[in-house]
Formats: structure tokens, C-alpha cells, sequence
């Protein structure tokens, strides 16, 4: 029986992998048996497919190379074009395109690890996962072939990203933009691709007079203001063209108070995080967001711009917003992430509800699947994007922040660990559980 199945290769599954690996622990791991299942040809995400920069620097992605621990078939990536192209990016956040290339170049030598040592299932679909009642789990895969299999494991991480539900969200009490009719429509995931920025290059050329309308006041939709600034159809814009509808006030990183202070913005307690002393470190904007809201309110040593405003959504009644939207020449919905679920059955092949499918977080504290009356499913775990993470007071973040944790640096640190941890707490069977 394996150790694990991880269900998806992308930067969030491999999270307790990199930390395994950081701290020498990934060889004999893998000898205990982990397959991982990754629907692509190849592991570490698809990034690539963003027009945009990372809101992380550089430097957090080169940790997990530099790590001492780490197993000698991964130290050479250390010395390689793209780590070196990378570490010029250390302190300033790289392009998605150069992420993507490197988490790929990582995933080509975990696979090489995993193909060695233990299993790899590249273009391969999981299609459910079964609980048995001697505590293993079966996970229906199947093959590139087409062919159906199961893999039997002590555990799974489920890490397949997230996914994006906009349509049918209540944007004030019986409004819906399904209820609106809209000339063009775009949620961020597709208007932050390279595909979709093209796209909306088009229409911002052809939009006249009419508003580009972007709702939510999350790191996405400044991230798509800043972006659609940069196309050549955005020379045409008048002043307050591009509309950010907010519901409230973004929160913004600093590193730290005085930081903060000196770009006027006021700090309260609750937005330092205590282990760090950032402020407001998980749930502010970051990186090129967190630039064009400095523009958009004109803050300090900054280029004030124009052609983006911002506007309290609360502020307006259903049927002005309504006309709003269908008054717009592009719409882009920018309301967060949900993650994406494989259907669970119990040992007598009934469907168990999941918390995730009913619109809720996706997992508990120790990030184990949550069901949708509370409980924690022990062995089944969740990791990245959507999943709703909600961090506890040992890993630092402002007391204020109560959002979900997509960072992937916590997935290869913090996270990880966790998830690894559990994972060998429930080989080592119910005793050693039950002691931890």
C-alpha cells in the first residue's frame, strides 16, 4: 500500500514534497510509496498561461533550492539558467511565464525522483476516491490509455486548483450577473492570460465611451487594472473609464509600520502580524496590484492614474448596478476562488457531501477535507488555491486577516509541513496519533 497519493502536480501539490525535500526527508518518503497523479504531460503547474508578474519575489520561490537539506538529485537545479535567471528577480516579482518555467524545470526532476523510487501518473484523471473500512483509501484513476485503475494509500492530498463560480454570486440582494445582460464578460482567471489579454486589448480599443467595469477589490482586480492599462487599446481611455465596484477598502502589505506610515496609510494593531511584523502580510495586495492602488489613490512617489477609479458597490441600488453592467463594454468579475473537488464515497459507495461543494472552506485547521456538517475526514487532506486555509496564530499573519491562505511559499513551508507530518503520523498508525 502507498505511503500517499497526491492528486495533482501543480505548485500546491507538490508543497509537502519541497518541504520533504528542503529537510532531507523526501528519499525515504518516497520509498515508503507516493504516487502522484497530474493530468498534464508534466509537473509544476501552468502558470505560463498568465500575462502578468508573480505577487511574490523571487526570492520565495529560490528558498526551497537553497534549503541544506535538500537531496543531491535536486541540487544541481541550484547552478541552472533558469534559478539563475530567477535569483535576478530575488527581490522584485518575476513574470508568471518565468515562474512557470522554473516550477517546471523543478517537476521535471521530482518526476525523475518519483519515476526512480516511487510512481508517477502523468495524463492521468482521478475520478473519485473511495474510503475502505480498514482506514485506506482507493483512488479511481484513469490512465492516458483510457484504461481505469485504482491506487490503494494510507492517505491523499488533493491539490486541484481552483475554480472560479461568478455567475450565479449575489452582487446585492436578488442581483446576480446572470440576471444581467451583458455585451462582454470576462472573469479574471481568463482576463489575466495571455489569450484573454488579447482579447480585451480588443475591446478596450472598440469600447468608446463605455465604462470596463471590474468587480471585486481583491489583489485580482487591480492586478487586471494594471494589466489592461498596459495594452495599446487602454491609449484611448478617458479619465475614470476603468470602474473598480468594491465592496469595501483593499488591504495593503507593507514591510512593516513605518513603512506603512510613510505611504500614509493608517495601521491598526490587528494589521501587524506578530511573527513578522508586516503589515497586514497575508491578506494585503501585493506586487503590481499593490502599485496601481498607490497610482489609483496617489500615494507618495507615485504617477497618479486617471483612468481607473474606484466606487463603493454598497453605495449603489440593485437596478443602478444592474444598468451598470449592461451598459459596460467589458465586465470582469474578480470574486475569488473556489477549489476544485473529486467526488468521496464511503466504504459502501455512498457520496459524501464535502464542505468545498457546497460553496464553504475546504478544509480544518491541519488541513484535512472537511464534510459539510464539520467533520474532518483523517486521511484525506487539501492543498492550494481556494481551499480556504485558515492559518493559526503559530504561523504568524495579522490578527485582522480572516481570509483564506494562497501563498506559495506556506504551501512549500508551513502548510507542507503540516500536511507531511499527518501523513506520517497516520503510517505510523493509530498509537502514534494518538500521541500527537
Amino acid at each position: 500500500m502507498l505511503s500517499c497519493v497526491v492528486v495533482g502536480g501543480g505548485p500546491g501539490g507538490l508543497g509537502p514534497i519541497l518541504w520533504a525535500a528542503q529537510h532531507g526527508l523526501l528519499p525515504s518518503w518516497l520509498d515508503r510509496g507516493v504516487a502522484v497523479i497530474e493530468r498534464q504531460a508534466f509537473l509544476g503547474g501552468t502558470l505560463g498561461r498568465f500575462g502578468i508578474h508573480s505577487d511574490s519575489l523571487g526570492g520565495s520561490y529560490l528558498e526551497c533550492l537553497e534549503a541544506s537539506g535538500l537531496p543531491p538529485a535536486l541540487q544541481p537545479l541550484r547552478n541552472e539558467p533558469v534559478a539563475r535567471e530567477m535569483a535576478l528577480y530575488r527581490d522584485n516579482f518575476p513574470p508568471l511565464a518565468l515562474v512557470d518555467r522554473y516550477m517546471r524545470r523543478i517537476g521535471v526532476a521530482l518526476a525523475g525522483m518519483l519515476a526512480e523510487r516511487s510512481a508517477l501518473h502523468l495524463c492521468t484523471e482521478a475520478r473519485g476516491i473511495r474510503l475502505r473500512p480498514n482506514g485506506s483509501v482507493d483512488v479511481e484513476i484513469t490512465g492516458p490509455d483510457g484504461r481505469e485503475g485504482i491506487l490503494q494509500a494510507r492517505s491523499v492530498v488533493v491539490a486541484l486548483g481552483g475554480r472560479q463560480r461568478w455567475l450565479h454570486g449575489e452582487l446585492r440582494p436578488g442581483l446576480t450577473l446572470a440576471d444581467c445582460h451583458m455585451r462582454e464578460v470576462m472573469p479574471s482567471d481568463r482576463a489575466l492570460s495571455t489569450v484573454g489579454l488579447k482579447e480585451a486589448d480588443r475591446l478596450l480599443a472598440g469600447a468608446g465611451r463605455r465604462p470596463i467595469l471590474i468587480l471585486g477589490g481583491s489583489h485580482s482586480a487591480y492586478s487586471v487594472a494594471g494589466a489592461f492599462l498596459g495594452l495599446a487599446g487602454a491609449e484611448r481611455l478617458a479619465k475614470g473609464q476603468i470602474v473598480i465596484l468594491q465592496r469595501r477598502e483593499p488591504r495593503i502589505f507593507y514591510p512593516d509600520q513605518k513603512a506603512a506610515l510613510d505611504d500614509r496609510y493608517d495601521v491598526e494593531l490587528g494589521d501587524i502580524c506578530p511573527r513578522t511584523q508586516r503589515v497586514n502580510r497575508m491578506g494585503g495586495l501585493r506586487g503590481f496590484g499593490r502599485e496601481m492602488w498607490r497610482q489609483v489613490t496617489c500615494r507618495p512617489r507615485t504617477t497618479s492614474e486617471p483612468r481607473v477609479v474606484t466606487l463603493d458597490m454598497q453605495c449603489l441600488t440593485a437596478g443602478e448596478l444592474s444598468t451598470m453592467i449592461e451598459e459596460a463594454a467589458l465586465v470582469v468579475p474578480c470574486f475569488g476562488y473556489r477549489a476544485a473537488m473529486l467526488p468521496v464515497f464511503d466504504h459502501e459507495g455512498a457520496r459524501l457531501t464535502l464542505n468545498a461543494e457546497l460553496g464553504g472552506v475546504a478544509v480544518g485547521e491541519r488541513s484535512r477535507l472537511l464534510l459539510s456538517d464539520g467533520t474532518c475526514l483523517d486521511n484525506l487532506f487539501g492543498i492550494g488555491l481556494g481551499t480556504g486555509y485558515k492559518l493559526p496564530a503559530s504561523m504568524g499573519g495579522e490578527p485582522n486577516f480572516n481570509g483564506q491562505a494562497n501563498s506559495l511559499w506556506l504551501y512549500h513551508n508551513d502548510i507542507g509541513e503540516i500536511i507531511y507530518r499527518a501523513i506520517q503520523e497516520l503510517a505510523a498508525g493509530p498509537a502514534a496519533a494518538i500521541a500527537a
